[in-house]
């Protein structure tokens, strides 16, 4: 830097100031200095040159920190098992990966990602996850295929993890999502609740319970643990079969093995058979739960929203209006 250009503009420009000239001349006094005797006047001068820079430097600290802001986050991401890739970078041990990155798991490789700071997630062997958005508040990842374990302490709503099948909001709890080539899913809840939703079509599951999910017709309804192999598989055909002999067996198949407890089951179920079935399913699911004051056997059989609401509420697993706070309707599943 030249100090004659610097102080009174004497020697050859520097690039650097210059530039900085340009940036902040319009800020520059307009009236002219005020005359003062010659000892003094180099002070002015150099004041005057001493704010300029002051505030070029503000400017390029604004800058820099406005460039910080707008820089995409990053997780952490350790390797527990083999080599993980992200992108096409092997992790060693440690890493990060950035909005819009992709960690791969091979067949014996495992990795772990730290949510930001409201929990972590286990990527199991051959999986395809990426992570899609991360702010105050709202975090989330697209699972493309494979499984990963979920355990979250964030408020509800905070995590989400998007499929083909349906996108899985995380209501403060730890679960496991697996995806298959195909898009179809599973989703197993261990703790808390998750909100599975598709195009307007919505699966409430809670701790103990899991639910499968389509690529074209979204998440089915949600069964518990303890439900045998062929309560599962009729839950399936009348999620997602087609057939009207096959479905009316399904049905038969669930009233008969719905045991108490299944009333989960039952609510999600009334809103997926045709009319003329809901009578069964009302009937089964009152005799577990009664039907609530106020709510009317002819509304709950026309499907009006808030009287399966208030049954849902008469479950004992929170009310759906705090549900509705949080599980809000989500974007279709990634393309």
């Amino acid at each position: 830097m030249n100090d004659d250009y610097l102080w009174n503009r004497s020697g050859p420009p520097d690039p650097d100031i210059h530039r900085l000239e340009q940036l902040l001349g319009r800020l520059r006094s307009v009236p002219p200095l005020p005359h003062l005797p010659e000892a003094d006047a180099e002070r002015p001068r150099r004041r005057g040159y001493g704010v300029l820079l002051a505030t070029a430097a503000i400017v390029l600290v604004v800058a820099g920190t406005c460039r910080t802001m707008r820089a995409p986050a990053a997780w952490e991401v350790a390797s527990v098992a083999g080599q993980p890739r992200i992108g096409s970078a092997t992790l060693a041990r440690r890493g990060r990966i950035a909005v819009g990155e992709t960690l791969v798991t091979d067949s014996a490789s495992q990795a772990r990602i730290n949510v930001s700071t409201i929990g972590e997630v286990t990527v199991d062997p051959d999986t395809r996850v990426r992570l899609v958005a991360t702010r105050q508040g709202h975090h989330q990842l697209a699972l493309e295929r494979g499984t990963l374990h979920a355990v979250i302490t964030a408020p509800p709503g905070q995590f989400i993890v998007s499929t083909r099948s349906a996108t899985a909001t995380d209501l403060g709890c730890a679960y496991t999502l697996h995806v298959d080539e195909d898009g179809t899913g599973l989703l197993s809840v261990t703790a808390g609740w998750v909100a599975l939703t598709f195009n307007g079509r919505e699966s409430l599951v809670p701790a103990g319970a899991s639910s499968r999910t389509h690529p074209t017709l979204g998440p089915g309804t949600p069964w518990y643990a303890d439900a045998d192999e062929q309560f599962q598989d009729a839950v399936y055909e009348l999620d997602f079969g087609s057939d009207a002999a096959r479905r009316a067996g399904a049905l038969h198949t669930v009233l008969e093995r719905a045991e108490a407890g299944h009333a989960v089951t039952l609510w999600h179920l009334i809103r997926r058979v045709d009319a003329a079935d809901r009578d069964a399913l009302v009937d089964a699911l009152a005799d577990q739960v009664a039907m609530p004051a106020g709510v009317t056997r002819e509304a709950v059989l026309k499907l009006d929203a808030a009287a399966l609401d208030q049954w849902w509420n008469a479950l004992g697993l929170g009310e759906a209006g705090w549900w509705r706070k949080f599980a809000a309707p989500m974007p279709g599943p990634q393309q």
